[in-house]
């Protein structure tokens, strides 16, 4: 019994587990890429800065400086793109998990309610001419639309002057 009741379990937990496991891989993939773009930055900067001491012109520096930029934009492009693609593929899974799932929560639904036999029911005991319905009203469960009163104004006392000895 002990065993059904936990395959059981497990077998209800799947989705959620398979999900868990998309995250993770999916995190474990985005913080590659930005540790890999850190380190490659910072090489990259450090070389940046030995080429900037070893100009001699303003104009080679200046040039250098928007190489340099350019440069790095290109990459965060890059890297960007790639965990936009990363997430959207992880989405997708996701997706096609809990898509899965529901639809199996429906179909299982289904089955149980279909076992259901309305016939057994006796519809005629639930008389709603015996409800008296007259005196329910609603509008005492609504909130009031009053105006807010301004609160009342506290005027404070000056202090009493101090004894001098």
């Amino acid at each position: 019994m002990y065993n059904e009741m936990m395959n059981q379990f497990k077998a209800q937990m799947a989705p959620l587990t398979k999900a868990a496991e998309i995250n993770k891989q999916t995190a474990e993939k985005l913080f590659g890429m930005q540790q890999t773009v850190a380190t490659e930055m910072l090489n990259r900067g450090l070389e940046h800065v030995k080429a900037l001491t070893e100009s001699k012109e303003p104009k080679a520096a200046l040039e250098l400086q928007v190489a340099f930029f350019k440069e790095m934009e290109a990459k965060l492009n890059t890297v960007a793109e790639e965990e936009i693609s990363a997430l959207m593929a992880a989405k997708a899974e996701l997706t096609e998990i809990f898509e899965k799932s529901t639809q199996e929560m429906t179909e299982e639904a289904m089955a149980q309610f279909s076992k259901f036999d309305l016939a057994k029911f006796d519809l005629a005991q639930f008389d709603l001419s015996k409800f008296d319905m007259k005196n329910f009203d609603l509008s005492n469960f609504m909130p009031s639309v009053e105006a807010a009163k301004p609160a009342a104004k506290t005027t404070r006392k000056a202090a009493a002057p101090k004894a001098t000895a």
